[in-house]
Order: structure tokens, then sequence, then C-alpha cells
């Protein structure tokens, strides 16, 4: 698994896209500059004005030039409140592209992109004689190798016995396996948190009983429904649904252990019993609920202080953001600590 930010700025991003989407008033100007483009995006700004909103983009121009030497990546959201402009900042470490549009609300699909938490998945797409081994580091891939092995078609016309036939074809695709599990290896298998195995008829079934290691064989999924002639889009909805599946199988599995914690007494939920804890080493989880809002300044100072005593006290901090999930965590309050022993 792959936070693209660390958790403490994971929470405030997360904080910042909620606060926007509660607070803003349409037209709304949003802006994303890279950190190396903010002088090309101040002159599309400036270049591209709109009579409704020129005041408002003015402003942002004026803020992306005073921000020009901050490290990091600019978005900037602005309206018009009455007579008063409104730009609403963020400064992140997280890769955005650059944009500029005037919309209704807020374009916030960068944002959530950035708040993604992404997994390594090997896609495994195979039938008896072709495979396509593809890698994916959340959306992107970064492998990918196909593979042609011979192997005759099942229906032979000649002068051989069926017997002898179906000895050199199935020796043909133990080859044609064998070789695609060595490059699963090669693609660092262990590493990944997902194998999907799919492709057309039984191959995928066949190799998942015989060619998956003992490693390998709690991260294969076997999957219906793609092969060799399966668009992108086709792909990454069965790819997005089974890391739909995992996330909430994952998320779930932590409130579990929230639970036999708290049959131990190894549980704290109230915030200032949590750092406490955390400063004395005791943490050894954090389970926060994506939606989890501080009401006041001091509240959210204190969750940020929280996540920062976790990252030191080398205790894990889990975001909960599926919805069944969520709804079972808020039974129990919106932060819960699991203990690696009673502190106090």
């Amino acid at each position: 698994m792959k936070h693209v930010l660390s958790p403490r700025e994971w929470y405030e991003t997360n904080r910042f896209v909620k606060e926007l989407e509660s607070s803003y008033v349409p037209p709304v100007v949003s802006v994303y500059a890279p950190s190396r483009e903010i002088g090309r995006i101040v002159r599309v700004l400036e270049e591209e004005k709109e009579l409704r909103v020129g005041e408002v983009q003015t402003s942002i121009a004026k803020e992306l030039d005073a921000l020009k030497r901050s490290a990091g990546n600019l978005c900037l959201f602005g309206w018009k409140e009455g007579k008063e402009i409104a730009v609403k900042r963020l400064i992140t470490s997280g890769d955005v592209p650059p944009a500029h549009v005037v919309d209704d609300e807020p374009f916030l699909e960068p944002l959530h992109d950035v708040l993604e938490i992404r997994y390594d998945v090997l896609l495994v797409l195979l039938d008896h004689g072709r495979a396509l081994l593809r890698l994916y580091r959340g959306s992107e891939v970064q492998r990918q190798k196909k593979i042609r092995s011979y192997v005759m078609p099942k229906h032979h016309k000649g002068g051989w016995s069926q017997k002898r036939f179906a000895r050199i074809r199935g020796e043909q695709v133990e080859r044609h396996f064998k070789t695609v599990q060595e490059r699963i290896e090669s693609f660092d298998a262990e590493g990944v948190e997902m194998i999907v195995l799919a492709g057309p008829g039984e191959a995928k079934k066949n190799f998942a009983r015989r060619y998956v290691t003992k490693e390998m064989a709690d991260k294969v999924v076997v999957v219906e429904g793609l092969d060799f002639s399966s668009d992108e889009g086709e792909i990454d909805a069965v790819l997005v649904d089974q890391l739909n599946r995992y996330r909430e199988k994952l998320e779930s599995g932590l409130l579990s252990s929230a639970r036999r914690s708290a049959r131990r007494g190894l549980t704290v939920d109230e915030n200032r019993e949590i750092l406490k804890a955390l400063e004395r080493g005791a943490v050894e989880t954090i389970l926060i609920a994506s939606d989890y809002y501080a009401a006041t300044p001091e509240e959210d100072e204190l969750i940020i202080k929280m996540i920062e005593e976790a990252e030191r006290t080398s205790a894990e901090v889990e975001f909960i953001t599926k919805e069944t999930v969520l709804e079972e965590l808020h039974k129990h309050g919106s932060v819960i600590a699991l203990l690696r022993y009673r502190p106090f």
C-alpha cells in the first residue's frame, strides 16, 4: 500500500477538501499550479479573464505570484461572497496537473486523486498459449510483459493418436505456465498487494491451482469478464472493483482487530487519552474516520499532534474510508487507538 501523502498531510488535505465542499459560493475558479508552471498559469489567468469572475482570477494570480517560491504544488480556489473575494489555498507535495477551471462548484478531482490510497497490483491475463503481465502502481502502469508460447491447437488433423497429441500439447501448456510463473516472480510479486488472474476459458483457474506459489496464494484473485480483446476501460473497471473489495476487507479486518483489543482493555477512544498513550509509546495503530471533522481549531490541532506523535513512535495511522466500515466505526467513535500495552 502506498500513501501518496504522509498521514499528517493526508488529514490536512482531506479536511481542506471537506471545508471547501461546504463553504463555496458559485461560480468558483479552481486553479492547480505545479511548482514549475506557476509563471505560465499566472499568464493564463491574466489572458483568459471571464467577465463574471475576472476579479477572482486577478486575486488568484496575485496569490500565485506571491507563493511562487513555495516548496510544493499550489491549489487555489476563489469566489465572490457579496463584494468580498474569498481565496482558499493548499500547498501539496502530491502531483497535480496544471488546470484552470471556472464552474459552479470546485474542481476537486486532482485532490481526490492525491488522497487516493494506492496499491501495487499485478494483472496476469492469460490463456493456454499467451499471457500479458502488467504491474500497476496506483493507476499507473509501471511494467508490462507479453508472452507467447507455441502450443498446438486443440483440434489436430494428422496421424497422431489422441493420447500422444494430448500428452505433447499438455507439455507445451505446462512449459507456457512455467514461463508465466517465472515472469511473475521477476515482477517482484512478493511486493504487490494483489495479483489478479484473468483471461478466457479455464486457463486462469488451471494456473491458479498448480502454479501459484505459497507466497503468492493469499494475494491471488481469479476474476471473470476479461480476455485479450478487453479494452482499457473494461480492465480498469475490473481492477477498481477488486481494489474496492480489497480495501473494504482490509478496513473490516482493522475494525475486527479493534474489537478484539477492546475485549482485552487495549483500546482508547478519547483524543487526549490517545495522545497520552502515544507519548508513552503504547499505541500500535490509530484508526481515524476519513469523514472525521474537528469542530474547533483546538481539536484540529490535537488530531495533528496525535498523528505527529504516531509517526515519531512508529505507530500505524489508518484512515477508514469505506462507508460500511465507517458506519461501524462511528458506533465506537471517530478515532480509536489500539494499544500495545496498558499505559495507565
